[in-house]
């Protein structure tokens, strides 16, 4: 435990134009008048420096933290932060009648770029909750210039230059080291995913929106939750629009965490989102780039154009993870609301490449199996050694408290009572260069991955059982020409090398899954 004085020197909720004058000198105005900033210390997460402490056991990926570290941190904190001019920020996590989270930010002035746009992330606090006795739900400090003047102090030279502590159990993330957003943004929604599973719901990293398709008797809203690591195209296909006109289209829910109840709906988190922008076009993500161009925007790690006050998306030299505050309002096709009142279908997006059908239909059993499993393959902006490479992660959710098989297991028992029908979704290759009998291998492209969506969504796939995996594939997808031709693995590898490469998936797949007592099934 902590305890704050009341002396401390805090800015008590700055307004945004406040927040912005005291970055200043940090930023870089684009042409149209939107921020820009730059980090000092990190241009991202830092997971392997995460240690947590909960009040149940903790799963296998993830690290406790030192009891006597973190003793030593709290009691060193009130001299450390009376020693600094803070800014306090509360903001809301949700917007839902069932339940919200009161979230306190507290950091030096010097890093009002980090509150400014973490603020826009989250929703208005009331004025009862800005008040500094006020006990909100969650609580963040945030100390980036750690460990200047600080490490010395007893019992803290071991924590190193850098570290985040989660205090699970009291609700506080204590944030060392590090300059990223991200980090802070996650800190609060990381805590409020372990509660809502304590309270029998289900934190989800996810996305979510509604497709509006015509039907006999009128149109169906159909809602739709996708999951995805990173580079597989989650945001990518949230935010397509399937080239649907009114009054078909569709509704923009969310695009990073959502609750799941046993009722089916989704409750949303956030107000805006804090999107990557990497290689984002005109073209290939209309909606987030021009949402982009608007002064509201709040720009990190994003290069700007000197010479024309420009962003410039596919410029790489500050990094690959350059990130923006977007305007959920200014994004076509959003809607006044988050919450998604009911979950008809669910994508788990992986990308892979050999024998992985562009689309598969899941048994409840399967569709839990393929959660646990958050599977994609290592890219050459993640770990360029690792390139190509399988990489998992349960839940496709890197954010997960406590043992990983109760997400998976808690998923199992919604799918059972909901009837939310599940789907696997390669957005990598049909083959693989180098393995294939001839020609070359098949790229799924983004427009052929919204045709599946759409179809799925209009019923209008015929599906097929495949004989070793035992899930569903689709015969023919309307719209996409050449189907059973182009998007047949089978067509791509003589009948025993096929063979091959399925036993040594279903073995890769089952062998990630016994760490967590989960089994994949394929009949």
């Amino acid at each position: 435990m902590i305890t704050l004085e009341p002396s401390l020197k805090i800015l008590n909720n700055p307004g945004d134009k406040e927040l912005r004058r005291l970055a200043q000198a940090d930023e870089m105005k684009t042409s149209y008048g939107a921020p820009a900033y730059i980090t000092k210390k990190a241009a991202s997460r830092s997971a392997k420096d995460t240690r947590l402490v909960a009040d149940g056991l903790l799963g296998r990926g993830q690290q406790p933290a030192d009891a006597g570290q973190i003793k030593a941190l709290e009691q060193a904190l009130p001299k450390i932060l009376s020693s600094l001019e803070l800014i306090q920020v509360d903001r809301v996590i949700g917007r839902n009648s069932k339940k919200e989270w009161h979230c306190r930010l507290l950091i030096p002035k010097f890093y009002a770029r980090i509150a400014l746009l973490w603020s826009g992330t989250l929703f208005e606090a009331s004025g009862d909750q800005k008040d500094p006795a006020a006990k909100p739900d969650f609580l963040t400090i945030d100390l980036p210039d750690w460990p200047e003047g600080h490490a010395n102090l007893n019992g803290l030279a071991g924590i190193g230059p850098r570290g985040v502590f989660v205090r699970a159990d009291e609700g506080r993330t204590y944030i060392l080291g590090t300059d990223y957003v991200g980090e802070v943004k996650m800190s609060f929604l990381r805590q409020a995913m372990y509660q809502m599973k304590k309270l029998g719901g289900l934190g989800l990293h996810a996305g979510s929106k509604v497709i509006r398709v015509n039907s006999g008797d009128g149109h169906k809203d159909i809602g739709v939750l996708l999951f995805g690591l990173s580079g597989t195209g989650k945001t990518t296909l949230t935010l397509e629009d399937h080239g649907l006109k009114a009054p078909e289209g569709i509704t923009l829910l969310q695009d990073d965490i959502v609750w799941l109840t046993h009722g089916g709906d989704a409750l949303g988190t956030e107000d805006n989102f804090y999107v990557k922008t990497e290689g984002v076009t005109n073209v290939n993500q209309p909606g987030i780039y021009q949402a982009l161009f608007d002064p509201q925007t709040v720009f990190e790690n994003v290069y700007v154009n000197p010479a024309t006050g420009n962003p410039e998306f596919e410029n790489y030299s500050l990094g690959t993870n350059g990130r923006a505050l977007a305007i959920r309002g200014k994004i076509h096709g959003s809607g006044p609301d988050i919450n998604l009142a009911k979950v008809h279908k669910i994508f788990f997006i992986t990308r892979r490449d050999t024998v992985v059908p562009p689309v598969a239909r899941l048994s409840h059993e399967q569709a839990a199996g393929y959660f646990m499993l958050g599977e994609s393959i290592e890219t050459s902006a993640g770990d360029p050694s690792r390139a190509g490479q399988p990489k998992h992660e349960v839940g496709f959710n890197p954010f997960i408290i406590g043992p990983e098989q109760d997400e998976g297991r808690r998923l199992l028992e919604m799918l059972k009572t909901t009837g939310i029908e599940c789907y696997l979704l390669n957005t990598g290759s049909i083959g693989k260069e180098g393995d294939i009998k001839g020609g070359t291998a098949k790229k799924i492209t983004q427009a052929v991955s919204a045709k599946i969506i759409e179809a799925v969504v209009r019923g209008a796939i015929s599906w097929k059982r495949d004989p070793f995996w035992g899930y569903e594939v689709a015969a023919v997808v309307p719209g996409v020409s050449h189907w059973d031709d182009e998007y047949n693995p089978e067509r791509y590898y003589s009948s025993g090398l096929y063979s091959a490469l399925n036993r040594e998936l279903l073995r890769e797949r089952r062998a990630f899954l016994a760490q967590y007592q989960f089994d994949l099934p394929i009949a």
